[in-house]
Parts: C-alpha cells; sequence; structure tokens
C-alpha cells in the first residue's frame, strides 16, 4: 500500500515540474492589461499541487517506518476489515461515480442556467456527497461559494459571470 501511494505522490509532483515549464510561458501581470495576469493561477495550483505531493510522499515514507518499526518489536497490528456487504449499495462506495456525475451535470446546467446558479447546485452537491448533513452547515458554505465566486470573478479579476 505504501508503494502505491509512493508511487502516485511522486508522480503529482512529477506532474507539477513537468507543468511549470509551460506555465512559466504564459504572460505575467506586467505583461497584459489586467490586475493579475494568465500565470497566476495556474502557477499557483501548480505550486500547491507539488507542495501536497511532497507532504503525501513524506507522510507515507514516515508511516512505512513506523510499521516497519511495529514489525520490528513484534507488535501485532490488527487491521479492521469492512464487512463483506458487497450486494448493499453504499453511497461511500461509489461516491466518485457520484462527482464525477455531478461535474458532468454541472457543465450541461450551467449552459442552460448560467455560471452562478449552475455553480450554486453544484456546491450544494457537493456538500452532500461529501456528508454535510446539518442545514447550517450546507448554507454557509453556499453563501461562501456564492461570495467567494462574486468576489473573484466579478470584483477581483473583473470577469463577468455569464
Amino acid at each position: 500500500m505504501h508503494a502505491r501511494i509512493s508511487i502516485f505522490a511522486l508522480g503529482i509532483v512529477l506532474l507539477a515540474v513537468v507543468g511549470l515549464y509551460p506555465t512559466l510561458q504564459f504572460p505575467s501581470s506586467a505583461q497584459v492589461s489586467t490586475f493579475i495576469g494568465p500565470r497566476v493561477w495556474p502557477l499557483t495550483l501548480l505550486i500547491i499541487l507539488s507542495v501536497l505531493g511532497i507532504a503525501l510522499l513524506a507522510l507515507t515514507w514516515r508511516d512505512r517506518a513506523r510499521a516497519r518499526a511495529r514489525a520490528r518489536a513484534n507488535v501485532d497490528i490488527e487491521e479492521k476489515r469492512p464487512s463483506d456487504n458487497s450486494g448493499a449499495f453504499s453511497i461511500g462506495r461509489t461516491r466518485h461515480w457520484w462527482f464525477i456525475a455531478a461535474a458532468v451535470g454541472y457543465t450541461l446546467l450551467m449552459q442552460v442556467a448560467g455560471f452562478l446558479i449552475a455553480s450554486v447546485v453544484f456546491t450544494l452537491a457537493g456538500t452532500l456527497l461529501l456528508g454535510a448533513r446539518s442545514w447550517i452547515t450546507i448554507a454557509i458554505t453556499l453563501v461562501v461559494a456564492v461570495v467567494l465566486m462574486q468576489g473573484v470573478f466579478v470584483s477581483l479579476l473583473g470577469i463577468p459571470m455569464p
């Protein structure tokens, strides 16, 4: 298990490093007429991606070292295995497919209802899929999402909402 996660983390870091060159080819904010240039967003994502990939790699290596130390000390590690309900439907087991369906629905709804309404619906669906059950939490999440979308796209970047 540690080997798979390590390979995944190395792939993430490699993706960030490979994406760095084309990102640096984008014009900076000094070269365009906008407050934030086209380079800022992808560069920010690449930096976050590389930091999170390195953190995942470090945590995986630390956990592997701890597991080896426990094994040397002859400590029995019991693994809790989920009950075998392979026939039972669980949204947790299919959550990734529901997110993909929500993303496709978001794209289709955006063309019909517009960016803001589609984003609110997608945020609501995502919040529910992630397990939020308190309507206060859901309402706060929706309000924060709308304020951020309006603030970033309309106010900060000057991009009108479709």
